[in-house]
């Protein structure tokens, strides 16, 4: 798989996240890895039997622990298509779910920062695309961030404004670090789910959320 990269306003949004308050931290390197936590542990899968396609997941993606709280990075790129937002944030659903299956009881945690292109505040397909990103809370929890121009700190700030490290309520403050990814609890099914060989990717991804939605598999 090709290598990925940040996204590129990634800098911005850590300098600005900083300048508010928020504790800003590194975040497990597995987050933003193409291995499920099963997939590494168990030595009967260790080669990988679930190809990863170059579609499967984003081209850029990054993760911080903010306030002790973990967050996905992303980019959407392109003109406000329905269908081309859809298969960007399907890869950015596929990387969440890696990133669940190491952060154990943190998982429900995960949040998702996504980026627009530039102009894209002024457009109201793009407007109504963030809408409905923001509204489908499966995997994890989804914000867009919409702006003008060449974004600056105020901007990226207005941005946090919306999101839970916003001041002057400071988000609950986590001290339990992961000490070992080797000892993280996989929720019930997941590791059955990881090793089933009939599953390509897109079909584990949907396996794993109805097991965590209770649904019938």
């Amino acid at each position: 798989m090709t290598q990925r990269e940040r996204p590129p306003l990634l800098p911005l949004m850590i300098e600005a996240a900083r300048a508010i308050g928020a504790r800003v931290t590194d975040a497990p390197e597995q987050l933003c890895g193409s291995r499920f936590n099963s997939e590494v542990l168990s030595d009967a899968i260790a080669g990988g039997t679930l190809g990863r396609r170059e579609g499967d997941l984003p081209n850029h993606v990054a993760a911080a622990m903010l306030d002790g709280i973990p967050v996905l990075f992303g980019t959407l790129s392109g003109s406000a298509l329905k269908t081309s937002v859809e298969q960007q944030m399907r890869r950015y659903k596929n990387q969440a779910t890696i990133a669940r299956s190491w952060l154990g009881s943190e998982a429900p945690n995960l949040q998702l920062f996504v980026t627009a292109p530039s102009g894209a505040l002024r457009d109201p397909a793009w407007r109504q695309l963030a809408a409905e990103i923001e509204a489908d809370d499966r995997t994890c929890r989804k914000l867009a961030w919409l702006f003008e121009g060449s974004p600056t700190v105020e901007d990226a700030k207005g941005f946090f404004e919306r999101t839970f490290i916003a001041r002057p309520w400071p988000a609950t403050q986590l001290t339990e670090q992961l000490d070992s990814m080797a000892n993280i609890q996989l929720p019930n099914g997941w590791e059955e789910a990881i090793e089933d060989s009939d599953l390509d990717f897109s079909g584990l991804v949907e396996r794993l959320i109805e097991l965590e939605r209770g649904a019938p598999v």
